[in-house]
């Protein structure tokens, strides 16, 4: 039963960081396996690599070591998580670009509502609140509106790149016609450096920084192509585009793997000398990621994907029922995520 409720936590999380907007730091932090993840991501480092490579040796002392760090890092928990996350990766890619593109407010107002409630989980969280608390909080708060209005900015910059009729787009945005160039696969590699960086910290979306660096889509579009690509990978046929996805998914994850090394072991450092300051910085982060995911928007249709342009407010209709309707069951999910914790 643990099991299971451990990989439905993994595929919720994993469905989060698929989001723009969303952390999937934040429904750990709800889930309550927040402090239990990164203690066990901060475990993990070359003397992990080196025991876990030591059983090609296929000594029983090399297998006995092996064992033990795996029990020490804590695999297993680790295991369920990332076997859901890729579960919701795999299953929801195509989903959420659909819902995105086509039923934007919706889906943005509830994933809102997520936000906003699971703001009380660190609430709770704070010994005291004083004015160190709320200096830093603010500090968060300006960081993450920067980011924002930043990935607006460079929003309106694609719109006026693509309008200009131009063939392709640059090498900077990301663009992943065909085969990769080293270039490419340095940007996928670094935005997954920071990606993930951002996507175990509770209140910046990993997935939101990716499409401010121009790679979410087309990072997607490679797990999409490679889903398809596998029948023909069965059959022994492995076409220019599959290759392609395969090495941009490859330099991704490898960014992710290199960033989550490095941050999480700060991070654990700070939740243990600083824990509240760090709290709040975190509630900060929350609270900010909230004009990201403001429902309402001026957009434009780039090559048949919606592109958001501007923060509008909402006309009394129809539509504003049901982005408010999808708020509150965003809202009713932490709530019961929240009750079932305790």
């Amino acid at each position: 039963m643990n099991s299971l409720r451990l990989l439905a936590n993994g595929f919720l999380i994993g469905i989060a960081n698929i989001i723009p907007g969303m952390s999937g730091g934040t429904l750990a932090l709800v889930l309550g396996i927040y402090e239990r993840l990164i203690g066990a991501l901060r475990c993990i480092g070359f003397s992990t690599v080196k025991k876990l490579l030591g059983v090609l040796r296929f000594k029983k002392s090399a297998f006995t070591e092996a064992g033990t760090e795996l029990r020490r890092i804590d695999f297993g928990f680790l295991a369920l998580l990332g076997i859901g996350a890729i579960a919701a990766l795999l299953l929801t890619s195509k989903l959420i670009v659909y819902l995105l593109n086509n039923h934007h407010d919706a889906t943005y107002g509830f994933f809102s509502g997520l936000i906003l409630t699971s703001i009380l989980v660190p609430l709770r969280m704070l010994k005291a609140f004083g004015w160190k608390e709320l200096l830093v909080l603010l500090i968060a708060v300006a960081l993450i509106l920067s980011l924002s209005i930043g990935t607006d900015e460079k929003q309106l910059e694609r719109i006026a790149y693509k309008t200009g009729n131009a063939a392709v787009m640059d090498d900077s945005a990301g663009h992943t016609d065909g085969f990769p160039t080293y270039w490419e696969l340095g940007l996928f590699f670094g935005s997954g450096v920071l990606a993930i960086s951002a996507m175990i910290l509770p209140g910046i979306s990993g997935s939101f920084l990716m499409l401010a660096l121009g790679v979410y889509f087309p990072l997607l579009t490679a797990i999409n192509t490679l889903i398809e690509g596998v029948p023909g990978l069965i059959n022994g046929t492995l076409t220019e585009a599959t290759l392609g996805s395969v090495l941009i998914l490859a330099f991704a994850a490898l960014g992710c793997l290199f960033g989550l090394l490095a941050f999480t072991r700060l991070l654990n450092y700070l939740l243990e000398r600083y824990r509240n300051l760090t709290v709040a910085f975190l509630i900060g982060l929350m609270v900010g990621s909230l004009y990201g995911l403001w429902p309402f928007r001026e957009f434009a249709m780039v090559d048949g994907e919606r592109v958001d342009t501007a923060h509008i407010l909402p006309q009394l209709d129809m539509n504003l029922l049901i982005t408010v309707g999808a708020f509150l069951v965003g809202g009713g999910v932490i709530l019961l995520f929240t009750r079932l914790e305790h």
